[in-house]
């Protein structure tokens, strides 16, 4: 009877919390921001509150994805009791960001079967006087073009101004829909004054290529931390933190489809170069012996999957074993340079003069905006007959013996024990000089490769004073400098700050300065800095020319700068 009584007491306190959660409930839906108006870059923090019983799972934030970056979600639960009377208390925390200036709407959230009231947001545009005056966290974007064509690179950078001490903090990439994004070169750290206001600079660069022609935005990073408020809030050793979060501005840009007048692989580059090897270097070559040649293909703000096959034809003459081509991507002064090595075993088969095809390789110059090819020259070279066919042409024809002869020769005598060797005209002794010469060949493919990567291995040289805004004298004088020690590696971003401040632009690429400029004498300068800075074989690079061209294009582009200041106004003052 005792364990009916207790089985019946336990099955009705099970019913009883079954039929509780049943009856779960919300009495009471509400939802709160902490600030509005708000900064477009400034996060806002909305909170939805629940009394009664529910899920923590029961809040969905996926309709606020339309007009905001929506942040984690955190959940906190709270359980009160007065007199005997019970209340429960959920609260969704989460952490959102305006995607663009204007007026909003946060909708109403249901919970079980409790509305809460919308929000009507208002979002303020982020000028420029508003970034620095009285803020001490912000984000700045900058890309080098506005127009751009398919595939080509825009250099994108952004820098979070600090004016608090940070004590932890991460900062996302920005996004492109229909394009790829990457890192290149290391986190620059400087500091900088702003209107007055001294700041520590955090600059970091990205590659963007878009994969898609039309009319796209860039999506500015997210910057979230905590920083160290103000040193009279804080508690003996303790400092109070503050969690902040800000996005960068966005960036519009326009991507050109490929010109119709192309034809092959697309290729947009600043500069394209092709290089060959030969191994042997000299021009005459034995049949039968192996040829290594070797091709790599060099191209200048690309990424190695955009380059193309090298189209190399042969002579029927000759048999052809290519090898698999080796791609790389390296980052040398904050530009992405791409190579393709392709290494063909070649091998004569017949003796006599061999003439090699040209080979050319279609890209499209973004600068002159007209069609190219890097181009490989045709070579004919000489093939000499294999030693053993000029050892052979060399020995007495046999004669061959008559009847008489055979039958007046006495019949030669056979050991039966003895050896008898094979006659040496069948011995494959070239055949395995041939695999020797081929082992060789690898062994010095192999040490080429290595030399070849350290000597493209990028090095990167932190250089603040090209980050930050400098007037034209002050570039002029770096430019100056970098020319005359011909560091190649501090020539080109020089250059490219002395052109923006000498055109009076922005962060704007030294190609699209080169396209407002049709200054040919500059353009071929340039071609050649390329050349010596990126190519893998030696190009003399003479720095005087060089200086003498810049100095004669800042004297022409200054001489109509003060005409146009000595110009008198249009509406003169009575």
């Amino acid at each position: 009877m005792k364990f009916y009584t207790r089985y019946l007491f336990r099955s009705l306190l099970l019913f009883g919390a079954l039929t509780t959660l049943a009856f779960a409930q919300v009495d009471e839906l509400s939802a709160t921001v902490d600030k509005n108006p708000v900064l477009a870059d400034e996060s806002i923090t909305l909170s939805v509150v629940a009394v009664g019983d529910t899920s923590r799972d029961a809040f969905d934030p996926t309709p606020l994805n339309a007009d905001f970056i929506v942040g984690r979600t955190s959940v906190s639960s709270q359980t009160k009791m007065i007199n005997f009377d019970t209340t429960h208390t959920t609260v969704w925390t989460t952490a959102l960001i305006p995607r663009k200036p204007g007026r909003f709407i946060i909708p109403a959230f249901t919970v079980e079967g409790k509305s809460s009231a919308p929000i009507n947001m208002m979002v303020l545009p982020v000028t420029a006087r508003q970034t620095t005056q009285g803020r001490d966290v912000y984000v700045t974007t900058s890309i080098d073009t506005k127009e751009t064509f398919l595939q080509q690179q825009i250099r994108y950078t952004v820098k979070l101004l600090l004016a608090r001490d940070l004590q932890r903090g991460s900062l996302s990439a920005p996004t492109l829909e229909n394009g790829e994004i990457r890192q290149i070169g290391k986190d620059a750290e400087y500091n900088d004054i702003v209107d007055g206001k001294r700041y520590r600079v955090i600059e970091r660069t990205f590659a963007v290529i878009p994969q898609k022609s039309g009319t796209f935005t860039i999506q500015g990073p997210v910057f979230e931390g905590e920083v160290v408020q103000d040193r009279q809030q804080s508690f003996g050793f303790f400092s109070r933190s503050k969690t902040i979060s800000r996005v960068g501005p966005p960036q519009e840009i326009t991507v050109k489809p490929i010109p119709q007048n192309y034809s092959g692989t697309w290729l947009p580059s600043d500069y394209v170069e092709l290089h060959e090897e030969w191994q042997p270097t000299d021009d005459q070559f034995t049949v039968g012996e192996p040829i290594t040649r070797t091709l790599t293909l060099t191209a200048v703000g690309v990424d190695e999957a955009q380059l193309p096959e090298i189209n190399s034809q042969y002579p029927q003459s000759v048999k052809v074993y290519p090898n698999q081509a080796n791609t790389t991507t390296i980052e040398k002064d904050n530009t992405l340079i791409a190579q393709r090595t392709e290494t063909i075993a070649i091998i004569p088969s017949q003796a006599g003069k061999i003439t090699f095809a040209e080979v050319k390789v279609p890209w499209f110059n973004i600068v002159s905006g007209q069609v190219e090819y890097a181009t490989l020259p045709e070579r004919s070279v000489t093939v000499l007959p294999s030693k053993m066919d000029a050892s052979s042409a060399n020995m007495p024809s046999p004669q061959i013996p008559t009847q008489t002869d055979v039958i007046s020769a006495p019949a030669p005598k056979v050991e039966l024990n003895a050896a008898t060797p094979q006659a040496s005209v069948n011995s494959p002794w070239w055949s395995w000089s041939s695999w020797v010469l081929l082992f060789l060949w690898l062994i010095t493919l192999a040490g080429w490769a290595i030399h070849v990567n350290r000597a493209l291995r990028p090095t990167y040289k932190e250089s603040p004073e090209l980050s930050a805004n400098l007037s034209e004298k002050k570039a002029w004088k770096i430019l100056l400098s970098a020319a005359t020690k011909q560091d190649n590696s501090v020539i080109v971003p020089a250059l490219t700050n002395w052109l923006n401040a000498l055109c009076s632009q922005a962060n704007h690429s030294l190609a699209q300065i080169q396209r407002d400029l049709h200054h040919e004498p500059l353009d071929n300068e340039i071609n050649k800095l390329y050349a010596s800075k990126f190519s893998p074989s030696a190009h003399q690079w003479e720095s005087e020319k060089f200086i003498n061209t810049v100095t004669a294009l800042r004297k022409q582009l200054l001489g109509k700068q003060k005409s146009a200041d000595s110009l008198p106004p249009l509406y003169q003052s009575k």
